[in-house]
């Protein structure tokens, strides 16, 4: 199976359900709690383990109790951490999620700009495509700048703002609704063609939409969490694309892959690939 390196934030997310987003001021009481892991580059690599691929990710977590809750959860989802640092001195990025009950969720994140400074310090191991989101741009520059060389598929998880310079480096930019705003009116083709690459923009449940104005409609579920559910979306597409599907197959196989994630709760939410193809076979 493909192996994707995933790159990017890697967070610790204290999450907590509740039945409407608070007032201001006020005093709410969650139906749930959780302490789990979080940051895209973490959930993308997630997501590619579960779907049977060999996932390898790289970021930087601080040398505190985070960071250890962090490296055994790496190793229980099946994660290679080689390109993960451990900062000394330094506390692992970490999040506050409020979850309402429609499945909408709000982020408070609090993290260093030394984890988001990191080189990349050790040799690439085998890989077929790299994913990234715009965090950690020197890290990103270098993974792309190999990709690139070797042919290999770069994919940039496209949230505002988007770093210009890596545009360059880029084969797949896939966009968020932000993330297409952040181009100031510029059209999807205008953005491919500019740039000699392939893009498209995500919209959550609405349809995906390629730069050759093509649309690929997601599978109509009952959204219980979407915490998470882009970054499982892009970890999807990046598994696809290296395990050699063209790019409307990969936004289908996305789709899927998203749409059964945000219907679930609890730790089987990451969809296998098995699952994945069920659903698409009902919709063909």
């Amino acid at each position: 199976m493909p192996a994707v390196i995933c790159a990017g934030l890697i967070t610790v997310d204290a999450v907590y359900d509740l039945e409407a987003f608070p007032e201001e001021g006020s005093k709410v009481r969650a139906r749930t709690a959780r302490l789990q892991p979080g940051g895209g580059a973490l959930l993308a690599a997630t997501t590619v383990s579960k779907l049977g691929g060999t996932a390898r990710l790289a970021g930087a977590i601080g040398d505190d109790l985070f960071g250890q809750f962090l490296r055994g959860q790496m190793a229980l989802r099946g994660i290679d951490d080689t390109l993960v640092q451990t900062l000394k001195g330094e506390t692992t990025a970490h999040s506050a999620v409020f979850v309402t009950a429609d499945g909408e969720r709000t982020i408070v994140n609090q993290r260093s700009d030394r984890l988001l400074e990191i080189e990349l310090m050790a040799d690439l191991p085998d890989y077929d495509a790299v994913l990234v989101d715009t965090r950690c741009q020197n890290l990103v520059r270098r993974l792309f700048q190999q990709a690139q060389r070797e042919g290999k598929p770069s994919v940039l998880d496209g949230e505002a703002p988007v770093p210009r310079d890596l545009l360059p480096l880029v084969s797949h930019l896939a966009l968020s609704e932000q993330g297409l705003a952040d181009f100031e009116g510029t059209s999807l083709a205008e953005i491919a063609a500019q740039n000699q690459f392939w893009v498209c923009v995500t919209r959550g449940a609405e349809d995906v939409e390629l730069h050759d104005g093509s649309r690929f409609t997601p599978p109509r579920v009952t959204p219980l969490d979407t915490l998470g559910a882009g970054d499982v979306w892009h970890g999807a597409f990046a598994f696809a694309l290296a395990k050699g599907l063209n790019e409307p197959e990969a936004v289908e196989f996305s789709n899927a892959a998203a749409a059964l994630f945000v219907s679930r709760t609890g730790d089987a939410r990451f969809p296998t690939s098995r699952e994945v193809e069920d659903v698409l076979q009902t919709q063909r």
